[in-house]
């Protein structure tokens, strides 16, 4: 071993570990309006006539507005993307979960999913979090507590049934106790949200996801809005024209609860908490105005299910009052809350995270697009290959839309010029929507072809250090079970006529080695600026390479139990004598799942 190496390797075995403290940051509250499309929200001034919703127009005139934002034409789906940041197809909650149908064909939320209150936790971030309304992730066949023992969360009170059946008598769980409640359902949820706002000294997030306006169709507290019901009856649980009133009350009575909620806050913790809202899907069937279509509503791919008021209100919104014609995703939610706490770096680089934040649209009023396509989807199914036998991939680039479907004709749309979805242009031979539709369809392909689930052996970190043929790789093949063997191959690493070997380097972490914060420049040890170690190496193997600078690490995995699920961190640290001063170059990183 050359002598500037051993300080190098005693260093990496030796040291304790440090944690360091984040510095303090601003409060977040994601509010989640159920069944609210953009044709009920006044500020946005797509529906005809909406009903008055001046909180939430004032939401927007402080903060950012969002105009084309897509969440999934149903509950459920919409809400497991803005907890995990990952699209339907991987979480495998494709559409709305019924809360008492048994054996029922939909995923539900799992709990290997790393949800935004692990990932603060995670991340040492110091928040307190708290989820208060609405649940939908899981059936009544699962453990009444799930929203803290797979959600994550510290606090919990809501409902956990995507309906209840009567907003002025259903039942309410708080922390895993279940009781009637009377109290009208959008007050209790602020009510709920107060409470417990209310009570923090420390940062805190909470998701407070209302029922409201999900059906059944009733006249709220009068107090509440100023439709006029008299002489009208509802029709609770049927999807008729004739309920718009009702409906329209019930958004009204929303906006007014969000008002009291920021009001009772007042104006020292508003000014110093980060505000996102969303609507979960679109507006409920057939209540939908014109211009929009009330049978492309609610569970369908249109515009009309699709298309959902989101606006971010805050201290990180600088020139507020803006608006972003970039495309979003509700599955972005989850990246800009970890990003508005600090704490984006919970999420690894080897991880089927789809979401992308929107803190750059926030910061800078002249950001760029950071998406190129927006994308939704509905199936059934709780394994693959599921989704791809049924239901629908939706997809948009900042012109056109492809909906693709498994059993049924697809569609195409001119979004810019036909924004109302009413010429399908899927047979179009103009060589510009041919190939808009071809580079749709590829992605679509690209994101479902390698399944739902995420990769067990994934590769991840920079390339660059120079050795004697370029920068040393690290791949990887075999089988990540109990009891079987991963191969850790090395390429292009030191040469062995030259006197080249390597240490394969495993350990159970990517973010943090003792005192140093991975990756680790080799700088400080003699190397050169731009190589850097990202695997904990908590053990190091010595391995003779080839003459080409190749070599292989058999990995066994252990046979216990206790190992899957577990990620092992793998990395070359190859010595090649005369590429620096070192004589040492690392290569990137592969990720190791156990199955």
């Amino acid at each position: 071993m050359p002598r500037a190496l051993i300080p190098l390797v005693l260093i990496l075995v030796t040291v304790l570990p440090v944690v360091a403290l984040p510095a303090q940051h601003a409060n977040i509250l994601v509010i989640v309006a159920d069944d609210l499309g953009v044709d009920y929200v006044g500020v946005y001034g797509e529906g005809t006539n909406p009903p008055p919703t001046p909180h939430l127009d004032a939401l927007a005139q402080g903060g950012v507005l969002f105009r084309n934002a897509w969440a999934n034409p149903s509950c459920s789906p919409t809400r497991a993307c803005i907890q995990t940041g990952r699209y339907p197809f991987r979480t495998l909650v494709g559409r709305w979960i019924g809360h008492t149908q048994s054996p029922q064909n939909v995923g539900l939320l799992q709990a290997a999913e790393r949800t935004l209150p692990e990932r603060l936790d995670a991340a040492g971030s110091g928040y307190a979090h708290a989820l208060i309304g609405k649940w939908h992730l899981h059936d009544a066949f699962q453990p009444i507590d799930v929203p803290r023992s797979i959600g994550g969360y510290s606090h919990y009170a809501g409902s956990l049934e995507g309906q209840i059946p009567s907003y002025f008598q259903w039942t309410r769980v708080v922390d895993g106790v279940a009781a009637p409640s009377t109290t009208y359902c959008t007050i209790q949820n602020t009510d709920d949200a107060l409470a417990w706002i209310q009570a923090r000294s420390t940062p805190w997030l909470c998701v407070l996801t209302y029922q409201a306006p999900h059906i059944p169709y009733h006249a709220p507290p009068a107090h509440l809005h100023t439709q006029n019901l008299t002489g009208l009856t509802p029709q609770p649980t049927t999807h008729t024209p004739a309920n718009i009133p009702f409906y329209r009350a019930m958004v009204e009575s929303l906006d007014s609860e969000i008002g009291r909620l920021f009001t009772t806050l007042g104006p020292a913790v508003m000014a110093s908490t980060n505000v996102i809202f969303l609507g979960d899907n679109g507006s409920v069937q057939r209540q939908s105005v014109a211009p929009f279509d009330g049978t492309r509503s609610k569970g369908t791919p249109y515009e009309g299910g699709v298309n959902v008021p989101l606006i971010v209100a805050g201290p990180a919104v600088q020139q507020p009052g803006r608006e972003v014609a970039a495309l979003a995703c509700a599955v972005d939610v989850f990246a800009t809350v970890l990003e508005l706490a600090g704490a984006n770096g919970a999420i690894a680089p080897f991880e089927d995270v789809d979401g992308v934040s929107l803190v750059p649209y926030l910061t800078d009023p002249n950001q760029t697009p950071l998406r190129q396509y927006a994308f939704t989807e509905q199936f059934t199914g709780t394994a693959w290959p599921a989704p791809n036998g049924n239901g629908h991939a939706t997809i948009r680039d900042a012109r056109y839309k492809l909906i693709h479907r498994w059993t049924g004709a697809d569609e195409l749309f001119d979004l810019q010029a036909d924004p109302w979805e009413q010429s399908n242009l899927i047979a179009s031979a103009n060589p510009a929507v041919v190939a808009a539709k071809n580079a749709l369809l590829a992605e679509i392909t690209r994101l479902r072809s390698g399944g739902g689930g995420a990769s067990n052996l994934v590769v991840f970190g920079d390339s660059t250090c120079p050795g004697w043929n370029g920068p040393p790789l690290i791949s990887a093949t075999g089988n990540p079970a109990l009891g079987g063997v991963v191969d850790v191959h090395l390429t292009n690493g030191g040469r062995y006529f030259y006197g080249g070997s390597a240490f394969c380097l495993l350990g159970f972490s990517w973010t943090q080695f003792g005192a140093f914060t991975l990756p680790v420049g080799l700088q400080q040890f003699g190397g050169p600026t731009d190589c850097r170690i990202a695997t904990s190496p908590e053990f190091a193997t010595w391995v003779a390479t080839d003459f080409l600078g190749g070599a292989t690490f058999a990995l066994a995995i252990p046979t216990s139990p206790a190992f899957v699920g577990v990620e092992l961190f793998a990395a070359w640290l190859s010595l090649d004598p005369g590429a620096n001063a070192l004589g040492a170059v690392p290569t990137n990183s592969v990720m190791i799942r156990v199955e």
